[in-house]
């Protein structure tokens, strides 16, 4: 068996992760890194980066973590949107084409050719998410065969890398999460204010709506690292103002809200700290919560830690395995903002490329990769000195164009970015 991301705020060029599909949506580079055979003294990571080529075939690029250097790109699909690792190994790497309706499976112990896994004709794929080796789950945003007026939900055996079943869900997914060990997944509807989950184990499909005290406009959702709480960020409207809704996984229903900022759009969870990240690109902040002190009989439900005004725009955050800092991706600024994970005081400004939709760290705490989507570039941060050292471009649209003094070659857009 082989083992192995909301209301228009921004309109992103595409250098990743996920595709311009719906209203709300970033396209966001990723990159992961990866544990390679190890050596004494110290491990060898590897980042990659997706980028969205919007004349062909998008691309994961391969950047070798010691030495910043690109050691491979491997072409994908048309359409590249989304990217994430299959667990718990992370030996594989599985890439949503929302043009060409695939994804792209790639072998990252034995280095074989990429795998394209063809989806329903009109799936238009844009997010992925698996928290078990045996599934990687796709969230289709588009209409096809099996569900002509809603968005979808497709499963993929890992163990032959086919596109075993399809599920309908609600209008306009733009946002998929599971919970652990290969549980419920959940998709976030955008397009008629509803969350559908899907049991892998008795394949019952439910829906959580506004009726059920789901906020206006849903953008994104991250699980709790228990599965028992699932956290959504709306967007609310010109009346009702953006929330944090806390849904208990084992009733199906929002059991606190919480006051965002404008236009709340991104959120992760820090697995060291349990942290909740959310970022509120029209208020300019990034918001902290406890996501280890979730009490439903208690008001506030979850506490909040702190809140932090950053850069223009903000739509992404990375926080340090080592605890110490976390990092937030200002669109609007074309920098990246440095707080302190202890007082939630900005360290420092750090000017990266222009649109920067994603950043990332890698294992050792050491570097942070910022992914420029219109500025075609991957900004290297070194965490000890908080400095940009170093732009790494993004691949060719056209990966035969040589370029000389009356050639221009085009770049790709990256997008987001995984480590490992």
């Amino acid at each position: 068996m082989r083992e192995f991301r909301r209301a228009c705020l921004l309109a992103v060029p595409s250098f990743v992760l996920l595709f311009g599909l719906g209203c709300g949506e970033y396209y966001r580079p990723v990159i992961n890194p990866i544990v390679g055979p190890g050596g004494q003294p110290q491990n060898t990571y590897n980042v990659f980066v997706l980028s969205f080529n919007p004349n062909g075939n998008g691309a994961t690029t391969q950047v070798d973590v010691s030495g910043d250097s690109a050691m491979a790109i491997t072409y994908t699909g048309a359409g590249s949107a989304f990217e994430a690792l299959l667990p718990p190994s992370k030996t594989a790497l599985f890439v949503a084409n929302s043009t060409s309706d695939s994804v792209t499976e790639l072998d990252l112990i034995f280095n074989g050719s990429p795998i394209t896994i063809g989806l329903l004709p009109g799936s238009h794929p844009i997010a992925l998410a698996a928290t078990a080796a045996t599934a990687m789950y796709v969230a289709n945003a588009g209409a096809n065969s099996t569900c002509p007026n809603s968005g979808s939900l497709t499963t993929i055996e890992t163990a032959n890398l086919v596109a075993s079943g399809t599920v309908c869900v609600g209008l306009q997914p733009v946002s998929i999460a599971e919970a652990p060990s290969g549980g419920r997944v959940y998709v976030v509807n955008a397009g008629d204010n509803s969350i559908s989950f899907w049991d892998p184990g008795t394949s019952f499909v439910g829906t959580i709506t506004t009726a059920n005290g789901l906020g206006l406009n849903p953008v994104y959702a991250v699980m709790s690292l228990d599965g028992s709480y699932l956290y959504v960020l709306t967007q609310g409207d010109h009346v009702n103002p953006g929330t944090l809704d806390i849904i208990s996984t084992s009733s199906s229903t929002v059991i606190g809200t919480m006051p965002l900022g404008i236009q709340p759009n991104f959120a992760i969870i820090d697995p060291n700290l349990n942290r909740l990240y959310i970022t509120n690109g029209g208020s300019d902040s990034v918001m902290v919560f406890d996501a280890s002190n979730v009490n439903p009989s208690r008001s506030p439900v979850i506490p909040l830690l702190g809140t932090t005004t950053v850069g223009t725009t903000p739509v992404s955050v990375a926080a340090l395995p080592n605890g110490t800092k976390f990092y937030v991706a200002n669109s609007g600024s074309n920098s990246v903002t440095v707080v302190s994970a202890a007082s939630f005081t900005a360290l420092k400004t750090v000017p990266v490329g222009q649109d920067p939709v994603f950043v990332a760290s890698e294992p050792s705490s050491t570097k942070i990769y910022a992914t420029n989507h219109t500025g075609n570039s991957i900004s290297i941060i070194q965490t000890v000195n908080d400095t940009a050292s170093m732009t790494l471009a993004a691949p060719q649209q056209d990966p035969n164009c040589l370029s000389s003094s009356t050639v221009t070659c085009p770049l790709q857009q990256p997008l987001m970015a995984v480590s490992k």
